[in-house]
């Protein structure tokens, strides 16, 4: 079964993806009232099938629905105000979109299920961008060809990069008493876990997430215990295809497959005509039986996020006596600056008031920032910003959370 048609279409408009993904810059090109919902299943087989029910800029859920269960049960949901978007960890997410693409031949990995669920999946504790990161750009530059590059890594990976790192967070699984993962976080350091698959919660269906991981194993192990893959030819082939330079012997695997008479048609597929070299790459380590993500890396090398590091941060900028448009410039030409030099971004947060004459003042704005990789040089365009507009004196800057500011140097 592809993918459901009118959001297939709908996927297609320009504007589809910055409103899906909650883009500050996304064009405002539907009317919110006109905009249409939409759900599409990804099946597994065995019953088993992911639900994702979304209206784009507005709200997207999560629901699995397995055996036994009477409806899909609500695993998680992204807004742009109370959101649970923490489901799984990026190993079960390409895990599940593995046993799709063995199941539905129209739905490829890495594709359009990749692309629209990776919102819901967090980098956890152990997790290698080595394997994670080629994939991410595949799936995006699928739904998205010649859109949203950015030097050495698509913008909509570092994106996701930047909002679903959770290492060095204080996660924390456990084994529940019925036998089922849950996920909880000792601190408060860095991004907060938002997730309804914790420890003691009530609402997140265990027992039906548990077995379709069950179900996604088994279906993938499968694969590599058919007899073909034995013989010599073909493990000689498929051998070959081990190493780092792998890629290019794998018209020789395809041509062994076929002639030994392989009747897997979306690996045999995925191996003669992938989408993206990374199709290609778990295929074979399918076939090998490799864990999941080994031949990534030694396909693709380093990750260009190898050793990345973002930093959120909260900047309080009183306005009262400013003009009205004082806080939103200040805002957009931070915002500005910051991409121009490849560092972060910022955006308008919420604000203050205090009453005056059985009214309400405005008298402070509070701004969001993100910085990437050089914190130093990130505060450096934010003084150098709050400078031009007199502002430095005024305003305080800190880590998103905790109380000790971060100093503003004079002007230079």
């Amino acid at each position: 079964m592809p993918l459901d048609d009118a959001l297939a279409a709908r996927m297609a408009d320009p504007d589809f993806w910055p409103r899906y993904l909650f883009d500050d810059d996304a064009p405002d090109v539907h009317d919110a009232e006109d905009e249409e919902a939409y759900i599409t299943r990804f099946p597994t087989g065995g019953g088993f099938a992911l639900v994702l029910d979304l209206t784009p800029a507005e709200y997207v859920e999560l629901a699995v629905e397995a055996p036994g269960l009477p409806e899909p049960a609500n695993v998680g949901w992204d807004d742009q105000a109370h959101f649970h978007p923490h489901v799984m960890p990026w190993r079960e997410l390409d895990l599940l979109c593995r046993a799709v693409a063995l199941h539905d031949t129209e739905l490829r990995h890495p594709g359009p299920m990749l692309a629209l669920l990776c919102r819901f999946a967090f980098l956890a504790e152990n997790d290698d961008l080595d394997t994670i990161t080629p994939l991410v750009d595949a799936a995006f530059e699928s739904m998205r060809p010649g859109v949203g590059g950015s030097g050495r890594v698509r913008e909509e990976t570092r994106d996701w990069f930047d909002l679903r790192d959770l290492r060095g967070t204080g996660l924390a699984w456990t084994t529940r008493a019925d036998g089922h993962e849950a996920v909880g976080q000792d601190s408060t350091d860095g991004l907060p876990l938002y997730s309804l698959r914790t420890p003691s919660s009530k609402q997140f269906p265990f027992a039906a997430w548990s077995a379709l991981l069950t179900y996604a194993r088994a279906r993938t192990a499968a694969t590599a215990a058919d007899p073909v893959l034995a013989q010599p030819a073909v493990r000689e082939a498929l051998d070959r295809c081990l190493a780092a330079d792998g890629h290019e012997h794998l018209p020789a695997l395809a041509d062994a497959l076929a002639a030994a008479g392989y009747g897997n048609r979306v690996l045999l597929r995925a191996v003669g005509d992938p989408v993206d070299r990374a199709e290609a790459c778990w295929v074979v380590e399918t076939l090998a039986g490799m864990p999941q993500g080994e031949l990534v890396a030694r396909w693709f090398g380093p990750s260009p996020l190898s050793g990345s590091q973002s930093w959120r941060l909260s900047l309080t900028l009183p306005v009262e006596g400013r003009p009205g448009r004082f806080g939103p410039q200040v805002a957009e030409e931070l915002n500005a600056a910051l991409q121009e030099a490849d560092l972060g971004s910022a955006d308008l947060g919420g604000s203050a008031l205090r009453p005056q004459n059985g009214t309400y003042v405005l008298v402070q704005y509070n701004l969001g920032i993100l910085i990437r990789d050089d914190l130093a040089r990130g505060v450096e365009v934010i003084t150098r910003t709050l400078h031009t507009h007199s502002a430095a004196d005024t305003a305080t800057l800190h880590h998103r959370g905790k109380p000790d500011v971060i100093p503003l140097p004079p002007p230079t």
